[in-house]
Formats: C-alpha cells, sequence, structure tokens
C-alpha cells in the first residue's frame, strides 16, 4: 500500500509542477497581454481538495495508529500537492464536456481516496 501511495504520489508532484507552470505562464500573460482567459485552476478548489485529502488522512491515521502515527508536515505536503491537482483536473472536467459543472465533483473523490490510502499506509 505504502508504495502504491509513494508512487502516485509522484506522478501527483509531476502533475502539479506542470499545473503551477501553466497558472505562472497564464497570470504572466494576463498581466502582460491583458488575457482574459480562466485560469488552468482556481484558490476554491484547490482548498477543497486539500480539505478533503488532509481530513481523510487525518481521520484514517488516528483511527489505525492514533495520534502518534500522525505526522503534521506529511499530512500538509501531501493535501497541498493533491489540492492543486485535484483543482486541475476538477478544471479540466467541468470544460471537457462543454461546462458540465457537475463532471466537475466527480474529480474531489481524488483527494478522499488518497487521503485514505495514505493513511492507512503509513507514510
Amino acid at each position: 500500500m505504502e508504495t502504491t501511495f509513494k508512487a502516485s504520489f509522484m506522478l501527483a508532484v509531476a502533475a502539479e509542477i506542470v499545473l503551477v507552470a501553466v497558472l505562472v505562464f497564464q497570470v504572466w500573460r494576463r498581466e502582460r497581454h491583458g488575457s482574459t482567459a480562466p485560469l488552468v485552476f482556481t484558490g476554491d478548489d484547490a482548498l477543497a481538495g486539500a480539505s478533503l485529502f488532509g481530513g481523510a488522512m487525518t481521520l484514517t491515521v488516528v483511527l489505525s495508529d492514533g495520534w502518534g502515527g500522525m505526522s503534521t508536515t506529511d499530512i500538509l505536503l501531501y493535501a497541498a500537492t493533491f489540492g492543486i491537482v485535484t483543482a486541475g483536473f476538477a478544471k479540466f472536467l467541468r470544460g471537457a464536456d462543454k461546462g458540465r459543472p457537475e463532471y466537475g465533483r466527480i474529480a474531489f473523490l481524488l483527494p478522499l481516496g488518497f487521503g485514505v490510502l495514505a493513511g492507512l499506509s503509513g507514510v
């Protein structure tokens, strides 16, 4: 289980790097040229994804290992990474089928599942 989570976290970090690079480019283009294109993800989605991941991981760690098994810095790192990836994925799903917002909600299952996986694997 730990290997699965670590492999998925490496993929999430790669996706996060791409998303942040695209976001920086979009903000630069917006400031420089006055572009009105929507950003690659929103802060609200990133916070929601991070909260879902952090909550699921914290609850799972506390229930499986008790307070001693919890590492706050790990939870914050993983939550921030999966929050940004979830926000980008939600934005992609909303725009993929001509703007159907209910598809974007599917993306929020990602941090819940990975939060439980991280909590059970004890990373």
